[in-house]
């Protein structure tokens, strides 16, 4: 028996096409553009596996938090991509919002900054909350889109005020 992608895999296929797209429309005249490119790709990777692999299924229990080999290697490669990259390592806790809905996963880890910075980063973590509130209840693709260009700004501007990210920053749009 052939059985659909689960809501969860869907979910996550369109939010890894939609931060490829994010990325792609960022990468032009970007001094990183070959690495966010290939991010995309590896993004484009997730986003079939997910939306092509058959859940598993375990006694008759179909598995709704089953990350495809296929992706989990693509999204390792990505992270460690922004990792390697200077003035790209924000983009490793937008990455986790890719899989940030399924059951068990965490929201992403953001460092503490300090007392110097505390009402800067308490914004900014309560503004990071709401857009990934957010993107999980937004119905069109175009609002999860607008949602995860917002995130990549956000986590750019924690790095930024971390002293992480002087590099190289993406454009807005």
């Amino acid at each position: 028996m052939t059985l659909a992608p689960t809501h969860t895999a869907r979910v996550a296929a369109d939010r890894a096409r939609l931060l490829a797209a994010v990325l792609r429309d960022r990468a032009d005249q970007h001094p990183a553009e070959a690495q966010l490119r290939a991010i995309a790709a590896d993004l484009d990777t997730v986003a079939h596996d997910f939306a092509t692999e058959q859940p598993s299924v375990i006694n008759g229990v179909t598995i709704t938090n089953d990350i495809p080999a296929g992706a989990a290697m693509a999204l390792w490669n990505a992270h460690a991509i922004a990792e390697d990259t200077p003035g790209l390592a924000h983009l490793r806790p937008v990455l986790r919002h890719v899989l940030a809905h399924m059951p068990g996963a965490t929201a992403p880890e953001m460092e503490q900054l300090g007392p110097e910075f505390a009402r800067r980063e308490a914004g900014l973590r309560t503004r990071i909350a709401l857009a990934a509130h957010e993107l999980g209840r937004a119905g069109d693709p175009t609002t999860r889109h607008a949602l995860l260009a917002i995130l990549v700004d956000l986590h750019r501007e924690f790095a930024d005020l971390a002293g992480t990210g002087r590099e190289a920053p993406i454009a807005r749009d």
